[in-house]
């Protein structure tokens, strides 16, 4: 076990205790987890997969057919940094509705609510193709972030309810290379698409149009597909609620509270891993949509080699997403997993810079350059690490302000500091660093933490986790456990005080003797 693990107290291993004695066989389990691979994680990662999709497909279409008036900018009139912001603008509405999102996910329940959103962001992705000026496209992508705030974080809170701590690291993984082979599959449909001409229907357009379409098509069979909670399923009902530890998410837990919030979020170790995550999301984002646009001005490809060379830095990663969540879970180590992804990406960055600031000296080839970009994408690898650890140490700590890395990174490359981008990726170096010193001292705080509570309540555990378990379906022996725990504590709290009074007692009846 690493030293930061201990640092932290393990607390992997001590949220995955059970509070009910087992009574199914370690097969019946296995059986269950692959059912909800199949029922739970493959039409996350489809439902995933395509609000990316339709996400991060300006990154494609802002260099199909440049510098003509075919192409996205001139035909919309943007100009300065208003791209930038057509990248942006999608995020203020995913802050605003991810809580909301959340809850109306339990409210009309899963099957209900995934299939809707997907209908609506295709209506939206569909309606950017009639886009004919900058207000336009503003007002489009503005709406777009209205349904896809109930995907990523939804998805994840989803995973709460059927997998365990212990299962979740490699499942995220999948989850997220979902988004890489999205961005792949953009490309290459961008590079097809760029033939397609017809009359004032551009390629960017029909790029909106096919990509809208593809969730209104799969809207019906990805209902079918998913499970709701395992309150309410038929089968292996018993075994997907009782393995769960103290403190899981469940469909009856209360919808909002408002003391466990702010006790969340008046813990230090909640911001030290929101700067951390939110550093790791600037540059993953953006990565990920103006991957394109460097390789066609800093390294000087052409339009199409740009989204064809992106594409394959996408799906060379989708293994890497897999292997590293799956090791991480085996060996239940969290925080070096992320940290040397994260140091691998800084020599990309490093190189870049020095070439910006030596654009006539450098020997380095484009194609070397090119070759960096895939140490580069390693950021977006370590993100399912950082949620597993977060979701097994911060107990539900509310991560909508993350949305405010999308709102930050389209500002890194705007058109004007193109083709060599310093400033961008300058400050990109800067940040990767704030975002491993951050994260490297998070065992420390959650150390200093846990010390705090254990100092006031006598053990170490977070005061909302045993508040949840009164409110989760357990069962009534696990229950009456919990609660002769809390009497417990409660009667070596009172014996404590007791001593204390005594023991003042006696030192006053010695002072008054003498």
């Amino acid at each position: 076990m690493s030293v930061a693990n201990k640092l932290a107290g393990n607390s992997e291993d001590r949220t995955t205790r059970r509070t009910a004695a087992q009574d199914w066989s370690d097969a019946e389990e296995r059986a269950l987890v692959r059912k909800l691979d199949m029922r739970v994680l493959f039409p996350c990662c489809i439902i995933y997969f395509l609000a990316y999709l339709d996400r991060a497909n300006l990154g494609n279409v802002k260099i199909l057919r440049p510098d003509t008036s075919d192409s996205i900018e001139h035909s919309l009139n943007l100009h300065g940094t208003q791209f930038n912001w057509t990248v942006a603008i999608t995020y203020f509405p995913v802050t605003l509705f991810l809580i909301p999102s959340n809850l109306l996910m339990k409210h009309f329940s899963v099957k209900r609510f995934f299939p809707t959103v997907m209908v609506l962001w295709g209506i939206v992705v569909m309606c950017l193709a009639a886009a004919k000026n900058s207000a336009g496209i503003f007002a489009a992508r503005f709406f777009l972030g209205i349904p896809e705030s109930g995907v990523v974080l939804a998805c994840i809170m989803y995973f709460s309810f059927w997998y365990k701590p212990v299962e979740r690291a490699w499942r995220i993984g999948v989850f997220h290379s979902a988004n890489a082979l999205a961005s792949g599959v953009s490309g290459f449909l961008a590079v097809a698409i760029d033939n397609v001409n017809y009359g004032d229907l551009k390629s960017s357009k029909w790029v909106f149009i096919i990509e809208g379409a593809m969730p209104n098509v799969l809207a019906v069979p990805v209902y079918f597909l998913l499970l709701t909670f395992p309150e309410d399923s038929n089968s292996e009902r018993h075994i997907a609620i009782n393995r769960f530890p103290v403190g899981s998410t469940r469909k009856t837990d209360v919808t909002w509270d408002w003391a466990a919030f702010f006790r969340v979020m008046t813990r230090p170790s909640t911001y030290i891993f929101f700067i951390s995550y939110i550093c790791l999301t600037i540059v993953a984002i953006g990565q990920a949509t103006f991957g394109p646009t460097i390789l066609l001005k800093f390294c000087g490809f052409s339009s199409s080699k740009s989204n064809a060379y992106q594409a394959i830095i996408h799906f060379v990663t989708i293994p890497l997403y897999w292997t590293f969540s799956l090791h991480s879970d085996w060996t239940r180590e969290r925080i070096w997993h992320y940290i040397l992804l994260v140091i691998m990406a800084v020599p990309c960055y490093g190189v870049w810079t020095y070439v910006s600031t030596h654009p006539d000296t450098h020997n380095i080839t484009p194609i070397t350059m090119y070759g960096l970009s895939f140490l580069g994408h390693m950021v977006s690898v370590a993100k399912p690490t950082a949620l597993s650890y977060r979701s097994s140490t911060l107990y539900g700590a509310v991560i909508a302000s993350l949305s405010i890395a999308g709102i930050i990174s389209p500002q890194i490359y705007p058109n004007p500091d193109a083709p060599y981008f310093l400033p961008g990726f300058t400050a990109t170096c800067a940040i990767l660093s704030i975002c491993i010193i951050s994260y490297l001292t998070l065992p420390l705080w959650l150390l200093r933490e846990a010390k705090l509570r254990k100092r006031k309540t006598v053990h170490s555990m977070p005061i909302v986790a045993m508040e949840d378990a009164e409110h989760s379906m357990v069962s009534a022996a696990a229950l009456e456990r919990i609660h002769e725990l809390n009497a417990r504590n409660e009667k070596a709290v009172l014996n404590e005080k007791i001593t204390v009074i005594q023991t003042e007692n006696v030192d006053n009846d010695a002072k008054y003797s003498k």
